[in-house]
């Protein structure tokens, strides 16, 4: 593993631990066993820290994200792809998954409301942008795409949180599932 690559394993660790904002430069270089100025020579500072975790850790994320939430005609299959990218994201990448779900429910100020409510807005826009999409093929959807979004991204969030709690297992079936009780409720 890289100097620069600890760094970004040891700043997430502590980050999760301890809270961004409590987290200080030299407790992130001693837990990776360099000097200060090796971080700042990598990063620039703290905030360039964040920046490089978020985007090291979401890049190959977006590029599936990206194509799942390509709406082809097919609503269901649409759905259960940008479910599985999730979900196989969450697998791969516990800690930041968990990390980076909480984030959303930072405080308005700061480097965590900066640099993570642009990357929420993006998936909402990307989800929003698919159930558009999907109005045009299914009339009962126009003017829902925006409640859509979030609502299927929470559900999505809700059953990767119940996957860290040991309660699925994030599978095929719980793709049909999550995807299924989206779509047509408790009553289904």
């Amino acid at each position: 593993m890289t100097t620069k690559e600890v760094l970004l394993q040891q700043a997430l660790i502590l980050f999760r631990k301890e809270g961004y904002d409590a987290t200080g430069v030299q407790k992130i270089a001693d837990a990776a066993g360099v000097g200060k100025p090796t971080l700042y020579h990598y990063f620039g500072n703290k905030r360039g820290l964040l920046n490089a975790l978020l985007s090291t850790h979401l890049e190959i994320f977006w590029k599936d994200f990206e194509t799942a939430a390509d709406y082809n005609h097919d609503v269901v299959k649409t759905l259960e792809s940008v479910a599985r990218v999730y979900f196989e994201f969450a697998k791969k990448d516990p800690e930041f998954y968990a990390w980076f779900m909480s984030m959303g429910n930072a405080p308005t100020e700061g480097d965590i409301h900066d640099e993570v409510l642009p990357l929420c807005e993006k998936q909402w826009k990307a989800l929003s942008e698919l159930f558009l999409a999907a109005s045009k093929d299914h009339g009962n959807m126009k003017g829902r795409h925006q409640r859509y979004a979030y609502t299927f991204l929470g559900i999505i969030n809700a059953s990767i949180q119940a996957y860290f709690s040991g309660l699925i297992k994030l599978n095929d079936r719980d793709v049909y599932d999550t995807c299924h009780q989206f779509m047509h409720g408790i009553f289904s």
